[in-house]
């Protein structure tokens, strides 16, 4: 008869939330999951909403470095024109643009702007939004 097989490795343990490995190795070894998100916090100057411990960890060290803008992320200008508007970036498929464009000149409409005016007034109308509406009423000449 031959030997019996050998038993199993022992699995490994887990930390105090019982959902990742201990981790033993490096300075980070010892540290939870929250501790981590508290050191990101402390050494990145911004929240995250990370649980991935590798990210946190790579974060930290690079931020250490200088290698990462630490501090909250500089806010987007909004560019205002000299007439005081601003300009929406809208994003819609190719086909659905000629569709669109050929719905407003069938229409007798001047432009595609004057289409989605309309269509936000229309809209906001509906929805109960009189506030809002009133900004995309129709001009007395159209």
């Amino acid at each position: 008869p031959s030997a019996p097989p050998p038993a199993p490795a022992a699995p490994a343990t887990t930390s105090a939330e019982g959902t990742q490995p201990a981790r033993q190795r490096g300075r980070f070894g010892g540290m939870s999951l929250q501790q981590l998100q508290e050191k990101y916090r402390e050494v990145v100057e911004r929240p995250t909403g990370s649980s991935n411990v590798s990210y946190l960890q790579w974060k930290i060290r690079e931020a250490e470095a200088g290698r990462i803008n630490v501090g909250p992320r500089p806010e987007r200008e909004v560019k205002v024109r000299e007439d005081g508007k601003r300009v929406i970036p809208l994003s819609f498929d190719d086909e659905a643009i000629k569709a669109l464009d050929k719905a407003w000149r069938d229409a007798g409409l001047p432009s595609r702007t004057r289409l989605v005016t309309r269509a936000l007034y229309n809209e906001l109308k509906a929805m109960g939004a009189t506030e809002a509406a009133a900004h995309f009423a129709p001009k007395a000449e159209e």
